[in-house]
């Protein structure tokens, strides 16, 4: 494992083929910026795809993309399965994860690295207080905070946000299970490691459709309730991964 990468940017993707391009454009542009200087400086970074079984073009714009490790799954596992399998691929001492349509501004991850450093975090997770989503979805997001405050007492406003600065070692021993890509802050309280939020720029999407759906507040709840009886074993997690990756290229 090299020593020489300094952050790892996590990228789950499924059917965004309007979206990647531009975002991988953002982020090597702020790589870029933030290792300037550097010797080497694009050795100082990766940027991990991960393509959760795509059927549109997204396979096809990822290969022409270079510079990155494209990871692609043989079907649809879902977002948790895509961070879980990012996150175990990840040579960086810091990750960084955000979604990949866009809303998401590679531009906040240098700050929230500075921002867990300075207090002493394993975890800086983003706050979109200015969400650029709809009333129904802001509702459901604040009656999910209620939820998360009465059970597992996170201390934080947004855990949906997939923008979040990650140890690595936080992922050394930890797989997640369905769901759990929601709550992975509360999660890693009850190892025992330190948590902080970060308030993010949160934009419109540009292209495509929202992956969210009205199932998805029952199985939120259902995977609150799950983590709020969970208790660590004195032993890391170590279950077995649910996904198969189909392939791994580092372009």
């Amino acid at each position: 494992m090299s020593n020489n990468i300094q952050l790892s940017v996590i990228v789950p993707v499924f059917n965004e083929e309007g979206n990647i391009e531009p975002l991988y454009k953002e982020i090597q542009e702020i790589m870029n910026t933030c290792f300037e200087g550097e010797q080497n400086s694009s050795s100082q970074y990766e940027i991990i795809f991960v393509n959760d079984g795509s059927t549109d073009r997204t396979e096809q714009i990822l290969k022409s993309l270079p510079g990155i490790v494209n990871v692609s799954f043989d079907h649809n596992y879902g977002q948790t399965a895509s961070m879980d399998c990012g996150f175990h691929l990840a040579q960086g001492k810091y990750i960084a994860a955000l979604d990949g349509d866009g809303q998401n501004d590679p531009a906040d991850i240098p700050e929230m690295i500075t921002y867990l450093e300075k207090n002493h975090y394993d975890v800086v997770s983003g706050w979109r207080k200015n969400r650029q989503d709809t009333t129904i979805r802001r509702i459901m997001t604040f009656g999910a905070y209620c939820l998360r405050q009465l059970l597992l007492h996170d201390g934080i406003h947004d855990s949906g946000c997939t923008l979040k600065i990650y140890r690595r070692e936080c992922f050394g021993h930890i797989h997640l299970t369905s769901g759990q890509h929601r709550l992975i802050p509360a999660l890693l309280k009850k190892y025992g490691y330190r948590i902080g939020e970060y308030p993010v720029n949160h934009r419109t999407r540009r292209t495509g459709e929202s992956k969210y759906r009205f199932d998805r507040v029952f199985q939120g709840l259902s995977d609150t309730i799950k983590l709020s009886l969970y208790k660590p074993e004195k032993e890391r997690n170590e279950s077995i991964p649910v996904y198969k990756i189909a392939e791994v290229n580092r372009q």
